[in-house]
């Protein structure tokens, strides 16, 4: 359950700093504000590929209780 958690609020996560990101790439500059939505999606992505790699280890898991 924690590992859908996980995934679901990465992909929110990333969906909302991308469109953020959009948005701030097309007004003229690069500053703090940037790379503060670089970083919202790197964290992003670290929640999905945790979540992701968390559910792998809770099927690995299940496969091993089954006889």
């Amino acid at each position: 359950m924690k590992h859908h958690l996980m995934i679901a609020l990465g992909i929110l996560m990333a969906a909302v700093f991308s469109f953020r990101l959009a948005n701030a790439i097309l007004a003229p500059g690069f500053g703090v504000s940037e790379i503060y939505l670089l970083g919202g999606i790197v964290i992003a992505a670290l929640l999905i590929l945790f979540g992701l790699r968390e559910r792998q280890a809770s099927r690995d898991a299940s496969r091993n209780e089954d006889p």
